[in-house]
């Protein structure tokens, strides 16, 4: 496939993306298109080998503006969604743009060097997913290789999303109860 053809298909993901987000907004009027964050530069650490009965593998990697965050087995940015320091839901037409990083039931993630403890819990629609800290942890539809992370600090879906920092202190406070609606409050 050469250079151009793949830019096309791209760009067309991106404004599909773009698409879905806008239409999230439910026509408020306000839009909010997350915009390229400056060129950095991301290593990714070997993802370790999954076997039938391991879950997701979590792994660090480096990015030049936002430090060592923590990444799904493929290199992508992994971010969580709160609202005051508590988990807020996200399914439906939240869950189509930020895809939740899931788990098999039985599957446990492999958490690889330097990506600390997960562990796993259910969202409202039952959806099993992977959490850092406690909390759910989602990817960006808008983010495509190892060195995107565009979903940074975006205010969305009833709260802020930020990338997990390798390192940053854990939740103190218990996530919310998986169960919310992602429908009530959306930050548009």
């Amino acid at each position: 496939m050469n250079r151009t053809w793949r830019f096309a298909l791209g760009a067309s993901a991106a404004v599909a993306a773009g698409a879905v987000v806008l239409a999230a907004c439910g026509g408020s009027g306000t839009t909010h298109a997350a915009a390229p964050a400056a060129a950095t530069s991301a290593t990714t650490e070997p993802a370790m080998s999954q076997t039938s009965q391991s879950g997701p593998t979590v792994m660090t990697k480096r990015d030049a503006k936002l430090g060592a965050v923590l990444a799904d087995a493929s290199g992508l940015t992994l971010y969580t969604l709160t609202n005051n320091g508590k988990a807020v839901d996200c399914t439906g037409a939240c869950a189509a743009v930020w895809p939740p990083l899931t788990a098999s039931s039985g599957a446990a993630p492999t958490a690889g060097p330097g990506a600390g403890t997960l562990g796993t819990a259910s969202l409202s629609d039952g959806t099993r997913v992977v959490t850092a800290g406690g909390l759910p942890l989602y990817r960006f539809s808008q983010d495509h290789d190892a060195e995107d992370a565009y979903g940074e600090g975006l205010a969305t879906f009833g709260g802020v999303w930020h990338v997990v920092k390798v390192g940053q202190p854990k939740s103190t406070s218990a996530a919310a109860p998986m169960g919310r609606s992602s429908a009530s409050g959306w930050g548009y």
